[in-house]
């Protein structure tokens, strides 16, 4: 597969996990201990049957969700040091996971291009970088879609969501993401570490789609359920 080759030119040899040998990203052992999303709901990414679909409230702009794994442990851990311990090379073994699955996924070729969920500007420069990105680029790469970084925009700084309940995340991001490039006809892709409510990501959905976008997926290594 193309996307194999790829990545073993872009990830180091070394599973992040325990150290032995990988092909890429993370080796088979350490990679079975992730726990997978049984029966997703290919519209929201939850296991089915979903009781509280967000489809069903309306202004739900995401037209499908490959999110494989649940946010759980040892996951969640390797998600966590990529955000917040600088451990930013994780983000290539994450998006090389990702990319193994999206793979399998028979959506994934109407994909134009790829949109990773931006930090505002002040995160960023607390961080020194953009996790999503790092797990959008060896997608990128391994997939052959680009990736489109200028222009689109996390303009106002909002609230920690962890805290806040769904119709009070969505609130909390109204206004928060701008697009000033024309996306005409395109399918685009958005790249995130996790989704939760999906409040954040369909946000940045409805201003893609408000700049042209013909349709927008989400593609998340990890949901909470």
């Amino acid at each position: 597969m193309v996307y194999r080759k790829f990545l073993r030119l872009l990830i180091p040899a070394r599973c992040p996990g325990c150290g032995g040998a990988a092909e890429y990203g993370f080796c088979e052992g350490c990679g079975n201990e992730f726990e997978r999303v049984e029966l997703p709901c290919p519209g929201c990414g939850r296991v089915r049957p979903v009781a509280d679909c967000p489809r069903a409230d309306g202004g739900w702009s995401i037209a499908g969700v490959v999110a494989p794994f649940r946010y759980t442990e040892p996951l969640q851990g390797y998600v966590q040091s990529l955000k917040f311990a600088g451990r930013r090379s994780l983000g290539w073994a994450l998006g090389a996971l990702l990319a193994s699955h999206v793979a399998g996924s028979p959506r994934w070729r109407d994909v134009n291009a790829l949109v990773a969920v931006p930090l505002h500007r002040k995160r960023f420069i607390a961080r020194g970088y953009n996790q999503a990105i790092e797990i959008a680029r060896p997608v990128s790469a391994a997939l052959r879609i680009p990736l489109l970084v200028a222009r689109v925009a996390r303009t106002r700084a909002t609230a920690a969501q962890t805290e806040l309940l769904a119709a009070q995340r969505r609130a909390n991001l109204r206004g928060a993401f701008t697009v000033s490039r024309d996306l005409a006809g395109l399918h685009l892709a958005i790249i995130d570490d996790v989704m939760t409510t999906g409040a954040t990501v369909n946000a940045l959905a409805l201003e893609l789609a408000r700049a042209g976008a013909k349709s927008v997926c989400v593609w998340a290594v990890a949901r909470s359920l």
